[in-house]
């Protein structure tokens, strides 16, 4: 009897170290699960944020200037025929649609792209009556395409997984800014004039200062980056790690849908075969009306922040030197990172508040809009008073509307019943990225609403 007794503690003893030593397994698989997932949506947008942060210095080289900003913004809504390419195959194929292929072509291609514009962002070709930086913008378009379809496929392969690693695709899509900027601040200010006298000592000419190490340099750091998004994507596919993590979305499966997944289907490395018999824990819901106004305001948000306000970006800080476009380049995306550590601590807002942030990012982005107007010399022009107003009201803004979409897109995702809740919500963004955008250029390029600086030039004198 006393050797049973010990032998039954032994056995309690060894399936509770058992117990402990899968807890800490699991534990550990969660952390890498999540990693990878921020590492693979750090291709989704990296590479034309590396662009953008990277203006202050492209700006003075190339022969669009500061009307760069539009035409990047226009090239995004032409790329829109992309994702509604994939909507209508999405739409044609139903069940049969995988987004892993388009996934694969996003983050191939943009490697091979940013290699591309890395080598040759400063060649210029005649082009319609004046030189033009056609590489460049080829390269910038093609990669629009690859981003603005991003949204809706790093979306739609969320509803692989739990709730919680939803938290990870957005870390990943605030580091695509973060990590530039870093990148810049160790590139270090470049293309600020520097005003010298002509030899007739009549004009002051300008000739423009160095960064640390080149555009080139730096776009070759950021295709480093998407390569390492390729590999988390590919150990995300083939290994087992987010079945040791635990990480899938349990799934209901009716016979036919079973028997795909045993047979080793196109769902089943994503799902391991204990989660397809556990039921779904019961979920809150939100009505079919909110849903739409919640698209609807996530619409109107993207229109003003992704759609309008970077066009102006130029004309509203650029009047106030370019130093202080640099600091909005670095501050800019740290409003990003911001916004979403927030959203951990409040990872959903109320109908009622959403409305009211909406309000309140829409007073500051008029604000921004009639300074632009004013260029080149709008209010306080040429004034420290003046450059720090309006990195803050720029810094204040995108943290509230980015904010906004994060709870947004954290509100469909836990109570909209329907898997497509988060496809749509990648839909909306951009339809307001194309209803800004194309506006701007139009006003900016062809209307020449806006009025941008000649360096070494006098403006402002009263």
């Amino acid at each position: 009897m006393k050797f049973d007794t010990q032998v039954d503690s032994i056995n309690t003893y060894n399936d509770s170290h058992q117990s402990v030593h899968k807890q800490s397994k699991r534990k550990y698989a969660q952390i890498i699960c999540f990693i990878l997932i921020v590492v693979m949506n750090l291709s989704a947008w990296i590479d034309l944020q590396g662009v953008f942060v990277e203006l202050p210095i492209m700006i003075s080289f190339i022969p669009e200037g500061w009307t760069i900003p539009s035409i990047v913004g226009l090239c995004l809504c032409a790329a829109n025929i992309m994702p509604a390419i994939v909507t209508f195959l999405r739409w044609y194929q139903g069940k049969r649609f995988s987004e892993i292929p388009y996934i694969y072509i996003i983050i191939i291609i943009g490697i091979v792209s940013c290699c591309v514009l890395a080598f040759t962002w400063q060649e210029t070709t005649y082009l319609f009556g004046r030189e033009r930086s056609l590489w460049l913008l080829g390269s910038v378009f093609t990669l629009c395409m690859l981003d603005s379809t991003s949204s809706l496929v790093f979306f739609d392969y969320m509803k692989r997984f739990r709730i919680r690693y939803l938290t990870a695709v957005f870390l990943g899509e605030g580091l695509t800014g973060v990590i530039p900027t870093l990148l810049l601040l160790l590139q270090g200010s470049g293309g600020e004039a520097i005003c010298i006298q002509s030899n007739n000592d009549t004009t002051l000419e300008p000739t423009f200062t160095q960064p640390r190490f080149s555009v080139t340099v730096y776009m070759l750091l950021i295709t480093s980056i998407i390569v390492a998004s390729l590999i988390a994507f590919i150990l995300l596919r083939w290994t087992n790690i987010v079945a040791l993590a635990d990480a899938a979305e349990p799934t209901k499966l009716n016979g036919s849908t079973l028997k795909t997944a045993l047979d080793g289907g196109e769902n089943s490395p994503m799902v391991p075969i204990v989660e397809l018999f556990k039921p779904s824990k019961p979920m809150k819901h939100i009505p079919t009306s909110t849903f739409i106004f919640l698209l609807s305001l996530n619409t109107y948000n993207s229109f003003v922040l992704y759609g309008i306000l970077p066009s102006l970006s130029t004309y509203s800080l650029l009047p106030y030197g370019q130093k202080v476009f640099y600091y909005f380049c670095v501050l800019n995306p740290l409003s990003y990172s911001i916004s979403l550590l927030v959203s951990v601590k409040w990872s959903t807002l109320s109908v009622r508040m959403t409305i009211i942030g909406t309000i309140i990012g829409s007073i500051i982005a008029i604000f921004i809009i009639i300074i632009a107007t004013q260029s080149p010399c709008p209010w306080w022009a040429d004034t420290l008073h003046g450059a720090l107003i309006m990195l803050a009201v720029w810094f204040v803004m995108t943290i509230i509307i980015a904010y906004l979409r994060i709870t947004t897109g954290n509100l469909i995702k836990g109570e909209w019943l329907e898997e497509k809740g988060m496809f749509y919500f990648g839909i909306t963004v951009q339809l307001g990225l194309f209803m800004g955008a194309v506006p701007m250029y139009l006003l900016i390029n062809v209307f020449n609403m806006f009025i941008d600086r000649k360096p070494c030039q006098i403006y402002c004198v009263t």
